[in-house]
């Protein structure tokens, strides 16, 4: 199988670097991990090309609208099967090192969580990351766990906890405080993108203040992760952006204000519970070399780390 490089997909579709990344992080163009670099098969970027064709169908079988991934296969049908880790968060990159050579190819998706639990229950990703607040009831992910997947029986496995809050200025000039600052008049923002559980956080903060986005000041701009936040605005694009702890640590120019802990989960279907790739999962999570691992990452809480549920 021929894997290529972001840049060598950008050159072949003659689109920007920068746009291969935004197909694979919307889950349109899947990608491998080796090692630390992205790699995108040739067999993906033609099936990505077929289905971007106009007027036509998506494949020879006539679906009315393509999969983001390659369809699951059985064990049955295929003993090589595509294990796909949906997520963005950095803790996930321990998770896959130790699924990458069990025997499957390994993808890995950078969509946000509500898409993500979506493309589970459709049957497209093995595993998909979750961090979403339910406003009505205060916890989070399984509220919407029930409600995005529907007759679909999934284990949540708890990975950590994080800190969300803001990204600001070095030294706070502008004295933000909490989410009730995001009236003021003179803050101008970066927001997240539609569907990644910091955006509906904020959103949601947003609904029960009262507060309407279009009245903010750079609430349309959307980055695609927690890094590209805080560098906006540690340049000085945004006086603002929300994101969790450690998308800022390595940041130069940006402080953090911690305002809400949030638990970020693993979520897969219970048909897949003894699959190589989730069993490993399990049992990794449940020890104490990812509680440690977690520990050398830093600014998590694994306080309720291998806690495990079905729904």
């Amino acid at each position: 199988m021929e894997l290529l490089t972001a840049e060598d997909v950008a050159k072949q579709l003659r689109i920007k670097k920068y746009t291969v990344y935004e197909l694979i992080k919307r889950g349109e163009l899947p990608s491998s991990k080796v090692g630390k670099q992205v790699r995108i098969s040739q067999a993906d970027i033609d099936r990505y090309l077929r289905a971007s064709k106009t007027a036509c169908p998506w494949d020879e079988a006539g679906e009315s609208s393509p999969p983001a991934f390659p369809a699951p296969r059985t064990a049955e049908t295929d003993p090589l099967r595509a294990v796909i880790l949906c997520g963005q968060d950095r803790c996930l990159d321990l998770l896959l090192a130790r699924i990458t050579g069990l025997g499957d190819m390994v993808y890995r998706s950078y969509m946000g969580c509500y898409n993500g639990l979506n493309a589970l229950y459709l049957g497209r990703v093995t595993m998909a990351a979750s961090h979403l607040w339910d406003s009505e009831t205060g916890g989070y992910n399984y509220p919407f766990i029930v409600r995005l997947l529907p007759g679909v029986p999934v284990g949540v496995l708890r990975l950590a906890g994080r800190m969300q809050g803001f990204y600001v200025k070095k030294g706070n000039p502008l004295k933000i405080q909490d989410w009730q600052d995001l009236a003021r008049p003179d803050l101008k923002i970066i927001n997240r993108e539609r569907g990644c559980g910091t955006r509906i956080l904020l959103d949601e903060k947003l609904r029960l203040l009262g507060i309407r986005g279009a009245s903010i000041q750079g609430y349309g701009r959307e980055s695609p992760s927690h890094i590209v936040c805080a560098g906006t605005v540690a340049k000085g694009g945004a006086d603002l952006g929300c994101g969790c702890q450690g998308g800022a640590e390595n940041i130069a120019g940006v402080d953090f204000i911690p305002l809400q802990l949030e638990w970020y989960d693993l979520v897969f279907r219970l048909a897949d519970k003894d699959s190589p790739a989730v069993k490993t999962v399990l049992s990794y999570v449940g020890t104490g070399e990812f509680t440690q691992d977690l520990k050398t990452l830093g600014s998590y809480d694994s306080s309720q780390t291998g806690y495990y549920r079905e729904l």
